[in-house]
């Protein structure tokens, strides 16, 4: 460890007002409740390795970093002591300048005291306890456990019990840290995470770590439906957006024609029109006269015996004998009428029946560009 870069360590704690928060707006809470913890044994007394700072000062003035970007996000925090196990905030909604004040309690003078960190979690399952959600707890330590229950196993029981991911902060170093042991802490649940004191000193690691364990970034707003052109059908299924509102719509928001079916029905595998259907199609001619100009479709269908192919080609001369009458007999204008063969796709009827089938043997003619009122 270059001692350089922990005078770079001992300089950005001192600067943690100057980091950069990140906007609520764009992050969504990871946890429920948080607990810090902080070794506040004898070891944390001596200086981190390589500077003139106490670790526990250290480690004081990285809470005040995290306090100062750590978004209120509606979770619950607390703050406590290991070695002694001690209390200084109890579980409640976080708040930066509440958390503050509890920070500003932590003792940085210590002495010579043993390392209890078991008891220490043990202290925390009250807490847990008494709420529910994912819950957090962010340990400040240099690893090193010289009484008192095994921290270890402590942290797998909570894990367990409560769902805890833990997550370090570690002074671990060559004289009296032990890291395996907080690396272990840490491995209780897949989802801890761990950093080294020197690592957070980096602001941008200090955001990684706060984002790592207290939130997400937030699933995108549903987009609001609506309905611009007030046909009932929401934008995002509307194929056919600004229709007048004064027009009937299919399900894709689409105007629908106005169609209509002419009495004609054609005998089994024929397509001429009988006599008995001339005047349904001097009526229908009648009616046209109404929409000068306007391209009439002469669709012809069948039903569903008999192979696809053919039927298709019967429909076409089903249509075309009809539009063949319209201009020849009736004196329509041929230039507005386009006969289409829909072959047996489109049954108006029960094709299993032999009424069923005889309706589905029929012509329909569709007004180009005329639509149905609501």
């Amino acid at each position: 460890m270059k001692v350089s870069k922990l005078a770079v360590l001992c300089l950005l704690l001192a600067m943690f007002a100057a980091s950069t928060a990140v906007s609520a707006g764009t992050y969504a809470p990871k946890v429920d409740n948080f607990i810090f913890l902080v070794d506040t044994s004898g070891s944390m007394d001596e200086n981190y390795v390589g500077t003139k700072e106490k670790k526990v000062v250290l480690a004081k003035s990285i809470m005040e970093r995290i306090n100062s970007n750590l978004m209120e996000l509606g979770y619950k925090g607390a703050l406590a002591t290991a070695a002694p196990a001690r209390e200084i905030q109890a579980l409640e909604t976080y708040s930066s300048a509440g958390f503050g004040a509890s920070i500003a309690k932590l003792p940085t003078v210590i002495g010579s005291r043993p390392t209890p960190l078991g008891e220490g979690l043990q202290a925390l399952e009250p807490a847990l306890q008494g709420v529910s959600g994912r819950n957090a707890v962010i340990i400040l330590s240099d690893g090193r456990e010289n009484t008192g229950t095994d921290s270890v196993q402590v942290a797998s029981d909570l894990a367990e019990k409560y769902g805890v991911c833990f997550h370090t902060i570690s002074f671990a170093d060559s004289v009296a840290g032990n890291q395996p042991l907080l690396d272990s802490i840490t491995n209780a649940k897949p989802c801890g995470v761990a950093v080294s004191a020197e690592q957070i000193a980096d602001d941008a690691a200090l955001q990684q770590f706060i984002k790592d364990v207290f939130y997400e970034a937030a699933a995108p707003a549903a987009p609001v439906d609506g309905d611009d052109d007030g046909d009932g059908v929401p934008n995002s299924r509307d194929k056919c957006p600004d229709t007048p509102r004064d027009l009937a719509v299919d399900a894709d928001g689409c105007p629908i024609p106005v169609k209509m079916q002419l009495k004609v029905l054609f005998d089994f595998d024929k397509s001429e029109v009988k006599s008995i259907y001339h005047q349904e199609l001097a009526n229908f001619a009648e009616f046209a006269k109404q929409y000068p100009g306007v391209d009439i479709e002469i669709g012809g269908h069948t039903d569903s015996v008999g192979k696809a192919a053919y039927n298709q080609k019967l429909s076409e001369r089903r249509a075309k004998s009809v539009r063949a009458y319209l201009v020849e007999k009736l004196g329509m204008d041929g230039a507005r009428l386009t006969a289409v063969g829909y072959g047996m796709t489109q049954p108006i009827a029960d094709n299993k029946t032999k009424d069923g089938r005889a309706q589905n043997r029929r012509i329909e003619a569709v007004l180009k560009g005329v639509y149905q009122k609501r």
